[in-house]
């Protein structure tokens, strides 16, 4: 398409919304309508006769006369890429070149105010955003996108008016059947982590997004998810590293246990049938170290027992078989033990438990081991006073609750939580006599048995001085295991 050099002043130009302007050979403007002088802000009398870097504002003369080269040797209009919006002219427009004789016709389109901002903001993403007209011309691409499709240095011109499907990769055929599909039916589309086979994509990962355009067009994000994709194999990875390294801690701990289990137990039979003079009357000195030796094997053996337990996937396994329980009958003959032990102690013990409770449904070897873990702990740390086991019925409807109270030292705020954790107790760690301090696992275990029994193990709020007050709550009946 070729315009012949138009005169001074022309009716029709003159009447035209759109400014227009004629260079010459030495790309110096010969010609601007009055729409051209609204725009540039200045009579055309001072604007003729200056380079179009000269009379464009903040335009760069070596940048522009490429441009314009490329509009007059052209076959067809040029509209310059988005860098070439003017914001700052008193009506901001953009410029589409066509070639002409003798020189190039400028045809300046008004643009909204704030559009030069907008193509700021889209040349400052990260992310490649190109736009496409309904034919899949690209009518924008920032300078995210160039680097995408790979258009870099001096081609990167030639982005607006490339038609798309000469850049996107054949493979894969997803994102061109995507991006046909947002052009035909005019919905927004979304493709996941993409890998693109060809050069110079290979080995990148990308999120598109294709929206439609008011024009019959199309919007396209493309975000490089490359290093998302790379740390999420990264964390895939040391997940499994770990997992493996925590089966293998457990199947160690599980097969050290078990062959702890059978000379401990022999040594705990012994040190009892010692200490009890089963085989005639030893000496003081020879008794006491015998009922010393024995409470410390039965400590080392309760202390095998519960690294076996939290050591593997023992607990999970256990198997649970409830049964209806009368809660004042259970709560009399599984504490009957512990009565014992606190009367030994000087302490005294309180069982409340009305007989008009109704039945629970548990396992009751299970319940009965948290319980007496938990009484077990309160006597271990009263020094006086007496401990309290209660049961009632909870707020929550179909729940029963046992409540444990001491009248120990008491659990601080921040502690309560952590007594939970394997190993972790609140007295003197410096002290050594292990066998009296416990193992630190007691409440760990007996907190994951009630999670068995569908119930919570906690301790209640309160003043530390006290005591320490331990709830119990289980469902009233168990539920069906599916």
């Amino acid at each position: 398409m070729t315009v012949s050099v138009v005169p001074e002043r022309i009716p029709a130009l003159e009447a035209l919304s759109d400014g227009f302007c004629m260079v010459g050979p030495e790309w110096r403007l010969t010609y601007c309508n009055a729409a051209a002088e609204r725009m540039l802000g200045a009579p055309r009398a001072e604007v003729l006769g200056l380079t179009v870097s000269a009379a464009f504002p903040r335009a760069d003369e070596a940048s522009v006369r490429e441009r314009l080269s490329r509009a007059r040797d052209a076959d067809a209009p040029v509209r310059m890429p988005g860098e070439e919006i003017f914001p700052d002219a008193p009506h901001p427009f953009c410029v589409i070149a066509t070639p002409a004789e003798d020189g190039v016709a400028l045809q300046l389109r008004a643009v909204e105010p704030g559009a030069g901002r907008s193509r700021g903001l889209l040349e400052s993403l990260r992310h490649g955003c190109v736009a496409v007209d309904a034919a899949g011309r690209i009518t924008y691409a920032n300078r995210a996108a160039r680097g995408v499709l790979g258009v870099l240095g001096a081609w990167r011109h030639a982005v607006p008016g490339a038609e798309i499907w000469s850049l996107l990769p054949e493979v894969p055929a997803v994102l061109r059947d995507t991006l046909r599909a947002a052009l035909a039916d005019g919905k927004p589309h979304r493709l996941h982590s993409i890998e693109v086979e060809a050069e110079p994509f290979r080995g990148r990962f990308f999120d598109v997004w294709t929206r439609p355009l008011a024009d019959g067009g199309a919007s396209i994000l493309f975000e490089d998810v490359t290093a998302r994709i790379e740390r999420d194999k990264d964390l895939a990875r040391y997940a499994a590293e770990a997992e493996e390294a925590s089966r293998a801690r457990a199947r160690f701990f599980a097969a050290a246990s078990h062959e702890l289990r059978t000379p401990l137990h022999a040594i705990v039979g012994y040190s009892h049938l010692l200490a009890t003079a089963t085989f005639g009357p030893l000496p003081r000195e020879a008794q006491r170290a015998a009922e010393r030796s024995s409470m410390c094997a039965e400590h080392l053996s309760r202390l095998v027992d519960d690294v076996l337990l939290l050591s593997t996937t023992e607990i999970d396994r256990l198997r649970v078989v409830p049964v209806r329980l009368a809660p004042a009958e259970f709560l009399q003959a599984a504490m009957e033990p512990l009565r014992v032990q606190a009367e030994a102690k000087g302490l005294s013990f309180t069982i409340a438990a009305p007989e008009s409770l109704p039945p629970v449904e548990s396992d009751p070897d299970r319940l009965r081991q948290v319980l007496q873990a938990v009484v077990g702990n309160a006597l271990k740390f009263t020094p006086r006073g007496g401990v309290r086991v209660e049961a009632r019925t909870a707020a929550d409807p179909g729940t029963m609750e046992f409540r444990i109270a001491d009248t120990g030292p008491g659990i601080p705020a921040d502690d309560r939580e952590r007594i939970f954790q394997p190993f972790e107790q609140l007295c003197d760690p410096s002290r050594t006599d292990s066998a009296t301090r416990g193992t630190g696992l007691g409440l760990t275990v007996a907190r994951q048995l009630a999670r068995r029994l569908h119930g919570t193990l906690d301790v209640e709020d309160g003043e530390a001085a006290a005591g320490a007050v331990f709830r119990l709550r289980v469902p009233v009946d168990f539920p069906s295991q599916g």
